[in-house]
């Protein structure tokens, strides 16, 4: 699939308005021109503010999935630190460490050789993840605000064009018949 962005009179508007859309280092372009397609797609929009109001609404659903992902990649992250934690309570210290460098050396048989060891006490991958999110939590709940603002900033921005639209609905210009 080429990186060509799909063509559309609204999305050349978008990015004639707006300019590039607001990717970082990494993220997948075709995925967010693919996310901006549906939801210009679904709101066709006719009006500048409902371009504007499809750009928030792409730009917050996109921001959301990025901090998913950010919280996600934080708990991975902080899987160093609670493998450690569980090895120092059961191992002595020296060989705890050199276990916790055998687990990220890379080495599948480092890591069963881990885990193994890990089992014999109950700590298996779901509590290690556990504790990263333990360990992690500030930034979790960090990454968790920052979602549920995007969330309730599409649900704003849904009934504010959904008002708009009743009073379009009831536009006293146009005759009915009685």
């Amino acid at each position: 699939m080429s990186s060509e962005k799909p063509e559309d009179k609204n999305i050349d508007q978008l990015e004639h308005l707006f300019g590039k859309p607001p990717l970082l280092e990494g993220e997948d372009q075709e995925r967010y021109y693919r996310l901006r397609a549906a939801v210009v797609g679904e709101l066709n929009p006719k009006t500048v503010f409902d371009l504007i109001n499809a750009r928030d609404q792409v730009d917050k659903l996109w921001e959301e999935q990025r901090y998913k992902r950010a919280a996600a990649a934080l708990i991975s992250g902080g899987l160093y630190k609670a493998l450690d934690y569980y090895l120092m309570e059961i191992c002595k210290v020296d060989y705890a460490e050199g276990l916790t460098d055998k687990y990220f050396n890379g080495s599948a048989k480092g890591r069963k050789e881990v885990m193994s060891a890990l089992a014999e006490y109950g700590i298996t991958m779901a509590v290690l993840h556990a504790k990263a999110a333990q360990l992690e939590s500030g930034g979790l709940a960090m990454f968790d605000r920052m979602v549920a603002a995007r969330e309730n900033g599409r649900r704003l921005l849904r009934k504010e064009a959904e008002r708009g639209s009743l009073r379009d609905d009831d536009d006293p210009d146009e005759t009915t018949e009685q």
